[in-house]
């Protein structure tokens, strides 16, 4: 089966994105899909698939698998990927885009994307867990976010254990902070279903928005992460905005052997 395909990144966040407009639902077993074709060595190479389908009363619909396979509700890596791919086709440069966690908003200025991520919910601070304190965050997927004094390789070492835990029975996204100063901090991501990655867009959000509530920073910050740097901001409203770079990177046609 050939199956044409976009490669988009976001601060090395990068995903293999189907532009499936014409349809609003598709006969590929996206699970697998997601595991052959993110495939780093016999694949494309990805942290996820995304599927970007017709949706009525938006502007589409997108739906992750992470690289293991496993659905993902939200990636605001790829919410921003989807929303320059859409800016690309349609020239609109405000979008509404259906996924798993609701309608989000997305604004494109040139290369720079911007999304409105709706409102954080603190749904835990100072868990222990695996030798590490942290505080859980919903940002329409979950989060385990550990302040650090420094960074110095927690993501791999207790990211999985964190990951797997019995406590999240759908896994959970571990981030590892540093504070740089009220308006900048460095974080380090292991994802679910995808291990450590360059970069996480609501992992982003998920540790600005535990910070504030620390009163560690400011309602606007910058998040540097191995991939790149982007910008958070609490709204008046409590809503957060996250707003950084995309770059497509290639396009081709996948050959699946199923």
């Amino acid at each position: 089966m050939l199956i044409p395909f976009g490669k988009i990144q976001a601060q090395g966040n990068d995903f293999v994105v189907l532009q499936l407009l014409h349809t609003r639902e598709t006969s590929l077993p996206p699970d697998a899909l997601a595991r052959d074709i993110c495939d780093r060595r016999t694949g494309v190479g990805a942290d996820g698939l995304v599927l970007l389908l017709a949706e009525a009363g938006a502007d589409a619909r997108m739906v992750i698998h992470n690289s293991d396979g496993s659905h993902a509700l939200m990636c605001g890596s790829a919410l921003r990927c989807c929303a320059s791919l859409l800016h690309r086709l349609t020239g609109k440069t405000e979008l509404r885009i259906a996924t798993a966690s609701g309608l989000k908003n997305a604004s494109v200025r040139e290369r720079q994307i911007s999304v409105n991520l709706g409102k954080p919910v603190l749904q835990e601070k100072d868990l222990d867990l695996e030798g590490v304190t942290g505080t859980v965050v919903e940002v329409g997927n979950l989060h385990f976010v550990s302040f650090q004094a420094r960074l110095h390789g927690q993501e791999l070492e207790a990211g999985p254990r964190l990951e797997r835990h019995p406590r999240f029975r759908e896994g959970v996204n571990a981030e590892f902070a540093r504070v740089v100063s009220r308006l900048e901090i460095e974080m380090k991501v292991w994802e679910r279903g995808a291990g450590a990655t360059q970069a996480c867009g609501t992992g982003a959000v998920a540790s600005v928005f535990s910070g504030i509530n620390k009163g560690l920073l400011d309602n606007e910050v910058w998040v540097k992460m191995p991939g790149g740097a982007v910008h958070v901001a609490r709204l008046e409203n409590g809503e957060f905005m996250l707003a950084g770079t995309v770059e497509h990177t290639f396009s081709g046609v996948y050959q699946w052997k199923i």
